[in-house]
């Protein structure tokens, strides 16, 4: 049965996004899930963590405290026995371990993550959830491309993904342990991944700011970077190309497994030569990746010809370059896939 302080909870962030004028779709996007995940916690149906409760927080401009219905309760519980304070579990800087060197600002970092570490423990603490991990990051394997691909298959069986894309990764890895915050900080910083050794918890720091689909490539690249940190000792992995090659090549092959991209492509009938912006642009949306992202995994699997990926490149660089990042293309909201199958046929009997 669920419990009154939850209950009251999922009440509070309905009327807080009622009284702000919010949709679903909206606080969604501001706290980084889908709106399906939201409409499952607003009517009750799934479990909130202490990292979702910080997200919809910080997306409702709230406290934590007030969203969980304790703004009121705090002056009579003011004067309580103090067994609350006793229950919190100290936090120091120390027992974070960098997973990935990244300079000063990857360390600069810590700080923050840190302060959102404290936070999540103080509420955990005083619903009495004991947080534990369930990711595995210990594997064996090689050195190249191949053995990232091999590593990516591995890992995204044991956290029960299998060969089918997976849109939103950050619940998947959340509900294996892993702690993902959200951080606005300086225009250069795109992720960091710490150990907490005394925990045993990795925590993924993201930016903001970023797009949906350039933070689903950095968790990847994270998990990657964790898998290596751990298999090797629990050692900091120095950013050398080798390391920053493999970690590119797992982040694709974790996104867009090679049998997901195969199918996707065989269902829709794209010969090598028969890529367009549009028909691209549909495709990659089934695996949440950038345009980007994806024609660079085409590529890979020699399912583009050389030609066509060299038009697109420079066709998504201008369109990168006068859009920034926010403007990652996505497919008209009216667009079928019957339109998509006519574009595809229409473009096949043009290179007739």
């Amino acid at each position: 049965m669920k419990g009154t302080t939850e209950f009251s909870t999922t009440v509070s962030i309905k009327a807080l996004r009622v009284r702000r004028n919010l949709s679903q779709l909206e606080l969604a996007r501001r706290a980084g899930m889908s709106p399906a995940q939201l409409c499952k916690i607003e009517r009750g149906q799934n479990g909130l963590t202490a990292s979702t409760l910080r997200r919809l927080a910080e997306a409702l401009d709230v406290s934590i405290a007030a969203l969980m219905g304790e703004a009121e309760a705090g002056a009579t519980g003011a004067a309580g026995d103090g067994r609350a304070q006793e229950r919190r579990v100290p936090c120091g800087l120390a027992e974070f371990v960098p997973v990935l060197a990244a300079g000063e600002v990857g360390r600069s970092i810590v700080a923050d993550v840190a302060k959102q570490e404290r936070a999540l423990l103080e509420v955990e603490n005083s619903l009495g959830i004991v947080p534990q991990s369930t990711l595995r990051l210990i594997y064996a394997y090689g050195d190249d491309e191949r053995a990232a691909e091999i590593l990516a298959r591995d890992v995204r069986v044991s956290l029960g993904l299998g060969s089918q894309p997976c849109v939103d990764l950050a619940p998947v890895l959340e509900n294996a342990g892993v702690r993902i915050v959200q951080l606005r900080g300086p225009g250069v910083f795109q992720s960091a991944s710490f150990y907490n050794v005394a925990r045993r918890t990795l925590s993924i720091a993201l930016n903001a700011d970023n797009t949906a689909e350039r933070n689903a490539y950095r968790l990847a690249y994270e998990l990657g970077g964790a898998v290596v940190f751990a298999s090797h000792g629990f050692k900091t992995v120095v950013d050398e190309g080798a390391a920053h090659r493999f970690l590119r090549a797992f982040a694709a092959a974790f996104l867009m497994p090679e049998e997901a991209v195969r199918g996707a492509v065989a269902r829709l009938g794209v010969a090598p030569d028969g890529w367009t912006m549009p028909v691209l642009v549909w495709a990659k949306e089934r695996f949440g990746v950038s345009a980007e992202a994806f024609a660079l995994r085409l590529e890979s699997l020699g399912l583009i010809a050389p030609a066509i990926r060299l038009a697109l490149r420079d066709e998504l660089r201008a369109r990168y370059t006068t859009h920034l990042r926010s403007k990652e293309p996505h497919p008209p909201k009216n667009q079928s896939r019957l339109d998509i199958l006519k574009a595809i046929e229409k473009g096949r009997k043009e290179h007739q």
